[in-house]
């Protein structure tokens, strides 16, 4: 008996969706973090203040944050990242929450210097 198209669809089908999945890992370094952040500089030092509307350049960073962000690796990756850069410019936390809700992005980790990345046995990244 020749198996049909139809029969065949399914057995290949079914085949899909059993293979496992694998989530690529970017090669994603801390001066491309940095850089995406770069044109949030002005914000973060109190140049738009807290209620002040960020730059475009720097709404557009976080942005890529965001799509860099793609997975549970590139997500702590990225957190770490964003975390040093709080540290070395002494982001005061309202600051750095509210960048993320005034570009409008949403983030996979929480946009603050005093949380513990995915990935980091680190309770508080910034003292």
């Amino acid at each position: 008996m020749k198996p049909t198209y139809p029969f065949l669809m399914v057995v290949l089908l079914l085949l899909f969706l059993t293979l496992p999945t694998y989530s690529q890992t970017e090669n994603i370094k801390c001066n491309n973090v940095v850089g995406a952040m770069r044109p949030c500089v002005v914000f973060f030092r109190g140049g738009s203040g807290v209620t002040g509307i960020p730059p475009s350049a720097c709404c557009a960073g976080v942005s890529t944050l965001s799509q860099i962000a793609n997975n549970t690796a590139n997500t702590a990756i990225v957190c770490r990242c964003v975390h040093s850069v709080f540290k070395n410019l002494r982001i005061t936390d309202a600051t750095a929450k509210a960048l993320p809700r005034r570009c409008g992005v949403t983030l996979p980790f929480s946009f603050s210097p005093h949380v513990k990345c995915p990935g980091t046995s680190l309770t508080s990244i910034h003292s």
